[in-house]
């Protein structure tokens, strides 16, 4: 059995269409998130953020961390810390965002923080430290594997 030239084209064209419905299919199903909600507006602050880590490296001591038996034990150098110090700790999970977590800098008086990580999903997470002192802003941040 020979096929002519019109249906061919016909088993073609039927082929690309399906080919198409297979993609907008399979793309419109696939997860795709932004790294933050509000990613344009951060976008704009970029220029804060750079001297906020440039504030970070020009410091003697900064905040530590280590992970330890299921903890993420955070140390804040004594002299490091002013009255006005806040800040904020927060596990981004790139691959979920369902999974990040945003938690406040409270460090207990021997200048160390307990946070326990066993509940958290295993696998990369980056670690974003952002800290106000003595009116000015620092920023850090890691990459880890709970």
């Amino acid at each position: 059995m020979t096929m002519n030239w019109g249906k061919k084209i016909a088993v073609v064209y039927v082929a690309f269409m399906a080919l198409i419905v297979t993609m907008v299919v399979v793309s419109s199903s696939s997860k795709a998130e932004l790294v933050a909600k509000d990613y344009y507006a951060q976008e704009l602050n970029y220029q804060e953020r750079i001297n906020a880590i440039n504030n970070e490296r020009a410091l003697n001591e900064s905040i530590s961390h280590e992970l330890k038996d299921g903890q993420f034990v955070l140390s804040i150098p004594s002299s490091s810390k002013g009255d006005d110090f806040a800040g904020e700790l927060f596990f981004f999970r790139p691959s979920d965002s369902s999974k990040d977590v945003k938690l406040k800098l409270n460090f207990d008086t021997s200048g160390k923080q307990f946070i326990d990580t066993r509940s958290y999903t295993k696998g990369i997470y980056k670690v974003c430290i952002s800290w106000r002192n003595e009116g000015k802003e620092f920023y850090k941040e890691e990459v880890i594997n709970l």
